[in-house]
C-alpha cells in the first residue's frame, strides 16, 4: 500500500520549495506569505515555521487563525528556542525544535569570543608604522590563557554541553548551572547560581528565554560575579538586565562582554550598549555555518518519517 503524501506549508524563500519536494513522503508544498507571517494555512498537514528577526515578543500575542489547528498534524519549528512565536501554535499539534542544528557553529562562536578576550585580539594587531611591544613590555602584561580558567555554563543543553567539550579541551574547568535534576556530563560540575558568579572567569549564557530566566543576570547577579569577568550571551538577549550590564561594565565589576544577542533586538542606533566599554557585539549570527541549513533540513526530513511510522518526534516538546 502506497504511503499518502503530506502537505507543507513554509516560512523559507520559495527555493526552499524544491528542497521539501524531494522528500518521499512530502506531497504539494507552499510558502507563507512573509507579511502576515501567522496567518497560518489549516488546511495542511505540517507546518515547517521560524519565527522572524529579532526577539518579536509582540508576536506572542498576535491572534490563532480561524479554525487552528485544522488538519495540522505537526509543526516543525527551524529553531532550538520556543521564544518568538505565538502561544497558540503549541496548542492542539506535536511540534519539535530544532535544537542541536547548531551546536557546533554556536560553541566554536563561544570560544572564539573567549580565546579573543584572552588574546586581546584585535588590539594586538600589528599597524603599519605602530609601536611594536618589546618583550619586558610583555612579559609585564602578558596574553591570557584559557588553560587553568573556570567556564561557568548557564544552562548545559546541546550547546552547552558541546561549549563544555571544546572549553575542557584548551585546559578549561567547567562549572555549571541548570534547572533540571539530570546528572552532569562527566568534567562539569553542577553548582548553584551564586557559586557560579563568584568562580567563573567566563559566563557563557546558553539557556532558553523562559519566565524563570528573564532578567537571570541583573544588579544583584552582577554584584556576585568575580570582579573582571568576560560574559558571552549566545542565547537571548532578555536574559540579561542590560541597564545593569551597562552599569557593571562601567564599574568594571564585569570586564568584557561579547554579545550575539542584546535586549532590545536590533540594538536600536544611539543606545548606551553600544558605547559601553569593552563590549563586543555580533548581530545574531553564531549559529552560521554553512551545514546548519542541511542540518535543520536533515532533522526536518527524518521528523516527517518518524511522524509517518508512527514514532516520536525529534526534540518533540511536552503539551
Amino acid at each position: 500500500m502506497t504511503q499518502a503524501k503530506f502537505s507543507v506549508a513554509h516560512h523559507f524563500a520559495p527555493a526552499t520549495g524544491a528542497l521539501l519536494t524531494g522528500h518521499p513522503l512530502v506531497g504539494e508544498v507552499s510558502a507563507i506569505d512573509q507579511s502576515r507571517r501567522w496567518d497560518l494555512p489549516t488546511n495542511v498537514d505540517i507546518i515547517f515555521a521560524l519565527h522572524g528577526q529579532g526577539e518579536h515578543t509582540a508576536d506572542h500575542d498576535v491572534p490563532p487563525p480561524p479554525g487552528w489547528p485544522g488538519q495540522v498534524k505537526f509543526v516543525q519549528l527551524a529553531s532550538a528556542g520556543i521564544d518568538g512565536y505565538p502561544a497558540w501554535l503549541f496548542d492542539g499539534p506535536l511540534v519539535a525544535t530544532a535544537a542541536g542544528t547548531s551546536a557546533q557553529p554556536i560553541s566554536e562562536f563561544v570560544l572564539a569570543a573567549m580565546l579573543s578576550h584572552e588574546k586581546r585580539i584585535p588590539a594586538i594587531y600589528a599597524v603599519d608604522g605602530g609601536e611594536v611591544p618589546s618583550q619586558e613590555a610583555m612579559i609585564a602584561n602578558p596574553l591570557g590563557s584559557l588553560d587553568g580558567k573556570t567556564l561557568g555554563l548557564i544552562g548545559i543543553g546541546q550547546i552547552g554541553g558541546r561549549v563544555a567539550t571544546l572549553a575542557r579541551a584548551f585546559g578549561m574547568r567547567v562549572v555549571a548551572q541548570r534547572r533540571s535534576a539530570a546528572a552532569a556530563p562527566e568534567g562539569i560540575e553542577i553548582v548553584p547560581l551564586d557559586t557560579l558568579l563568584a568562580r567563573a572567569d567566563h559566563i557563557v549564557i546558553a539557556a532558553p528565554l523562559t519566565p524563570e530566566t528573564a532578567g537571570l543576570l541583573g544588579a544583584d547577579a552582577f554584584a556576585k560575579v568575580r570582579r573582571g569577568v568576560h560574559l558571552v550571551n549566545i542565547a537571548r538577549g532578555g536574559i540579561v538586565d542590560t541597564a545593569a550590564l551597562i552599569d557593571a561594565l562601567a564599574s568594571g565589576q564585569v570586564g568584557a562582554a561579547s554579545l550575539d544577542v542584546t535586549d532590545p533586538e536590533p540594538l536600536p542606533p544611539g543606545h548606551p550598549l553600544w558605547s559601553a566599554p569593552n563590549v563586543r557585539i555580533t548581530p545574531h549570527v553564531a549559529w552560521s555555518s554553512a551545514g546548519t541549513p542541511a542540518r535543520i533540513f536533515k532533522l526536518f526530513a527524518e521528523n516527517v518519517g518518524r511522524f509517518a511510522a508512527g514514532q516520536p518526534l525529534h526534540n518533540q516538546l511536552e503539551r
